[in-house]
């Protein structure tokens, strides 16, 4: 036989403290700022949502020839490459981001639907820090990219 719990006389109980967000509570993305190119909208978007919930500044390219000129003009914190795009591809846009002195110690990561161990490789050889393929889960980006923004030395006043 079920009995019924009393009720609670009054309002319902109420947290009226408000938390102040502090060092311990904030995302170690928080204003850091990330490139991230893809030739889909729909990933671009759904890439910036969930980054920029982690208080991260987030630019966004659909090919690699605006991508090579905003990594140049803004120098983010770190790039996210799709391997196939129009034009130029991402591991062209990769080699041309390593060769080039202003953007050269960037880290690149990779967010494709290649998972061959072939195009894998040669991301790794033009000096890309990591690799995640579609889909994804939020959860696992934001981890990702937390490795590799780390990867990162800090800057020096002269690339601010």
């Amino acid at each position: 036989m079920a009995t019924a719990l009393p009720a609670r006389p009054g309002p319902p109980a109420r947290c009226t403290q408000r938390v102040e967000p502090n060092d311990a509570m904030s995302s170690p993305l928080e204003g850091k700022k990330i490139l991230v190119v893809d030739d889909d909208p729909p990933i671009l978007r759904i890439v910036e949502m969930v980054l920029s919930r982690q208080g991260m500044e987030v630019l966004t390219a659909a090919d690699g020839e605006q991508a090579f000129q905003l990594a140049v003009a803004e120098k983010p914190d770190a790039i996210l490459l799709d391997v196939r795009m129009p034009g130029m591809n991402g591991l062209e846009l990769c080699s041309k981001l390593k060769a080039t002195e202003s953007t050269a110690a960037i880290p690149v990561g990779f967010l494709t639907a290649e998972k061959d161990l072939e195009t894998y490789k040669q991301a790794q050889e033009l000096g890309s820090a990591l690799f995640i393929t579609k889909p994804f889960k939020p959860d696992r980006l934001v981890d990702t990219i937390g490795i590799l923004i780390t990867a990162r030395p800090p800057k020096s006043e002269d690339q601010r």
